[in-house]
């Protein structure tokens, strides 16, 4: 009969009490996502009950620097010979520590990643509601990651991190606390109560302003800049960041992603490519070159991306082929 997982469980595991039946059933039982959120819970509790053991490495690496500034040249030739064996197992064992600290350093991050910060996660084509501690709520777009911090979020800071694309309402606090959006491309986003959209992906940003007031930190010509928006303004940033200012036309684009809803306003085929690649993981293949600055217009509705290549097929009379992961688009 396998053992339940509680508290008491975990922590004689975290101590190296448990065993191998108690050590399998862990690790089915953190096979489930929710489990795992109750696990990093237990884990900082242990780990800040527990004393742990970190190694000199300081004196350590001393060492190793003496041991590198010794000149061979004062080391008598016999001497050389006799300790030769001695030396070759040396470097084996500085290597081997060397690659040991390495593997734990990165073990410790990831761990540590995982332990401080919550991660919501959407796959292709969904989008998620989240309702943040401090009363913000957060619409969370397709293949798209938002990272909060598990411990003093509200309260020693409102920083979070996005990659992709989301929507934000922050509630304003007492003590006029910034709410701050970190994202790719050197993006930073400062916002104190206000509703805004963020676009943040390899091929560059954009930033929507609904209400309230946010300032944009971006780096541009190896220059750090900053700028004030404005309710209404969308400002874009390419990829070498340089920002493009303009009249926002549409200034909740999350009602049209929870209703699976893609509006297209003079968009290329070329960006449709990029929609493709970035909501339901496909590629698209255009070899005709006038055919890609092809803009489309108006507002479909489609659940999977079958359902949105027959809307575009028929409205824009354009052919689609699919060959596994790829789209050909070809002229009608």
């Amino acid at each position: 009969m396998e053992p339940s997982i509680n508290k008491q469980l975990i922590l004689d595991h975290l101590a190296g009490k448990s065993s191998p039946m108690q050590k399998r059933s862990i690790e089915v039982w953190l096979q489930d996502i929710g489990n795992q959120e109750l696990f990093y819970q237990w884990l900082a509790e242990w780990e800040n009950q527990s004393p742990q053991y970190f190694p000199e490495l300081e004196h350590k690496l001393s060492d190793y620097v003496r041991f590198l500034e010794k000149d061979p040249e004062s080391i008598e030739t016999s001497e050389k010979e006799n300790q030769s064996v001695v030396h070759k197992k040396s470097w084996l064992h500085w290597l081997s520590a060397a690659a040991l600290v390495l593997l734990l350093g990165g073990a410790a991050w990831y761990g540590q990643n995982k332990l401080f910060y919550k991660a919501y996660h959407t796959s292709y084509n969904e989008t998620q509601s989240i309702e943040l501690s401090d009363g913000s709520t957060v619409v969370l777009n397709s293949n798209s990651c938002l990272r909060v911090p598990r411990f003093g979020f509200g309260a020693k800071t409102r920083e979070v991190h996005l990659m992709g694309e989301a929507s934000f309402s922050v509630t304003h606090t007492t003590d006029d606390k910034k709410f701050i959006v970190k994202a790719d491309n050197n993006l930073d986003v400062v916002v104190l109560g206000t509703e805004f959209t963020i676009f943040s992906r390899p091929r560059g940003a954009k930033i929507v302003l609904n209400t309230g007031k946010v300032r944009l930190h971006y780096g541009e010509d190896n220059a750090r800049k900053e700028v004030t928006m404005a309710p209404g303004q969308l400002v874009t940033l390419d990829k070498t960041g340089h920002a493009k200012f303009s009249k926002a036309t549409n200034l909740q684009p999350q009602k049209a992603w929870a209703a699976h809803r893609f509006v297209f306003e003079g968009t290329s085929l070329e960006e449709l490519s990029y929609l493709f690649a970035e909501n339901f993981g496909l590629k698209i293949s255009i070899e005709d070159e006038e055919l890609k600055q092809l803009t489309l217009f108006g507002s479909f509705r489609a659940e999977t991306a079958e359902q949105l290549l027959k809307e575009l097929s028929d409205a824009a009379r354009l052919n689609f082929t699919t060959k596994g992961d790829t789209i050909v688009i070809t002229q009608n």
